[in-house]
């Protein structure tokens, strides 16, 4: 079989890629995939690596939360509570950060693009934890629910920033749903409101609400990498199909892309069967998940052959973002995204 016949169609990364800054991250990927791109990150470099936990030292800076020092997976952190008589509604957190590393990164972006190194019909990608997410792990039982709306009420305001300095044309925004499929199977903290299943929907929608018609709007579903490790071991993707379509349903919006991880180590053809039952709309791409560090180009072509006798068109991703790997083994896996794809 020739690999032309079982590339995958385009390539999507998810967030994090470790190399030195975003200039070096837009240069290092256009230059090999610009022709299978239709978004780009700025790879989330720096302290943002770390995802969700550069929350902690934000929140222990704002003078209206208490901090109660904890153990929490295998890291010394700390969580949170609002200080004694202050309304939940009077919790303003401020400055949360992602608007100021998006309008920075999307200088960068634009001169890049004017100057011929990042395709015309690129958009900016925007990587965002969901308030959900952050509050999991930064917030002390029965401080969950103010915290997490004061993060809504921030997020909105971050969004709004980047929205002024981002013509909506050149944007994408993608949330990252990683606790709320922790959540729907059972694993890690347990959920703060009574109705598993109606509590992520609800928040997914208000979410995706926060993101006009004309910015692109994508879900990246993930069973964890903490540690490069991942948090619960999926027998196949059907919990992420029932997802996927109940995101679809809920959101209230055109859904226009969704990335979902494929497990290395199983039967990609078992694992990948539930797809047969994913509804999307024909606007919507699709990424799987399926580049991995074990397995190299044959690895990857193979689950990519399996996937493709389920669902016929799909771009290929990593299962989670590249963050938890050393900067020397990133160019190898875009070798592999260069090898095992083709142009949308």
């Amino acid at each position: 079989m020739k690999t032309d016949d079982v590339r995958a169609h385009g390539v999507h990364f998810v967030g994090t890629i470790p190399l030195r800054d975003s200039e070096q991250v837009f240069r290092a990927v256009s230059g090999l995939l610009g022709g299978r791109l239709k978004r780009l990150p700025d790879g989330e470099t720096g302290p943002r690596w770390d995802w969700i936990w550069i929350q902690v030292p934000v929140l222990a800076a704002h003078p209206d939360l208490e901090g109660v020092p904890v153990q929490l997976l295998d890291r010394d952190s700390t969580m949170f509570r609002l200080r004694p008589g202050l309304a939940p509604e009077d919790l303003e957190l401020g400055n949360i950060g992602y608007a100021d590393y998006a309008l920075d990164s999307y200088a960068v972006f634009r001169a890049l693009k004017n100057q011929g190194v990042i395709d015309p019909g690129v958009r900016f990608q925007v990587n965002l934890p969901t308030p959900l997410a952050i509050v999991s792990v930064t917030a002390t039982s029965g401080a969950e629910t103010a915290l997490e709306e004061a993060y809504h009420r921030a997020m909105r305001h971050e969004l709004e920033r980047i929205y002024q300095g981002v013509p909506h044309g050149e944007l994408a925004v993608q949330w990252d749903m990683c606790l709320e499929l922790l959540m729907v199977e059972g694993v890690g903290r347990p959920p703060w409101f009574p109705d598993i299943w109606a509590g992520v929907l609800d928040r997914a929608r208000r979410l995706a609400q926060l993101v006009p018609e004309d910015v692109q709007l994508g879900l990246h579903l993930c069973y964890g990498d903490y540690a490069h490790r991942r948090s619960v071991d999926l027998d196949d993707a059907s919990v992420l199909v029932e997802l996927g379509n109940r995101l679809r349903e809920s959101i209230g919006r055109r859904l226009d892309f969704l990335h979902l991880p494929v497990r290395d180590d199983v039967d990609p053809t078992t694992y990948l069967a539930p797809l047969t039952e994913l509804r999307l709309d024909p606007s919507t791409d699709l990424y799987l998940g399926l580049i991995t560090d074990h397995g190299g180009t044959d690895g990857a072509l193979a689950r990519i052959a399996a996937a493709r006798k389920i669902v016929p068109r799909f771009g290929a991703a990593t299962e989670c973002g590249m963050g938890r790997r050393p900067p020397e083994a990133i160019p190898e896996l875009l070798a592999i995204h260069d090898a095992v794809t083709a142009p949308h």
